[in-house]
């Protein structure tokens, strides 16, 4: 999942052991040093899904994507996806189509027939990448995948 992370998870703590002392049963003094250190996100990313094996070649794919947001993402700006039936190999881009709501909050988008450029197989897969996204302002968190072929 793409989840960005909110304000309150922007810092990891770091613990480091300064000392111990104490006896072999376990009756023991721990010391530790927090030390919080901003870890900054980049505003683009994507993921890719597991091949799935179609029982025969595939050409044309469609996909189902459900997701929530924070602010408003453009389909096919923000939110992109790209189908493969030969394993990763080759990607083509898809035109997200907007759908009604799932349910209140989650949002669906579509690609119908994309026909396939560059190998067709038995191996099909997708990749959604982000871009534009900002934490607390924009933020696209997708919830399910689902593909045809």
């Amino acid at each position: 999942m793409a989840n960005f992370p909110s304000t309150d998870m922007r810092y990891l703590k770091i613990m480091t052991m300064n000392q111990y002392s104490g006896t072999a049963n376990g009756n023991a003094n721990l010391n530790f040093n927090m030390t919080k250190r901003l870890v900054t996100f980049n505003s683009t990313g994507n993921f890719i899904g597991n091949n799935i094996t179609a029982p025969s070649t595939v050409s044309k794919m469609g996909a189902v994507i459900t997701y929530t947001e924070t602010g408003t993402n453009t389909l096919n700006t923000d939110i992109v996806m790209q189908l493969s039936s030969d394993g990763g190999s080759n990607f083509t881009t898809a035109t997200l189509t907007a759908l009604p709501d799932f349910a209140t909050g989650i949002k669906m988008a579509k690609v119908n027939d994309l026909s396939l450029t560059g190998g067709t197989g038995t191996s099909c897969t997708y990749k959604i990448s982000f871009a534009n996204q900002s934490d607390g302002s924009k933020v696209a968190n997708i919830k399910g995948v689902s593909l045809q072929f």
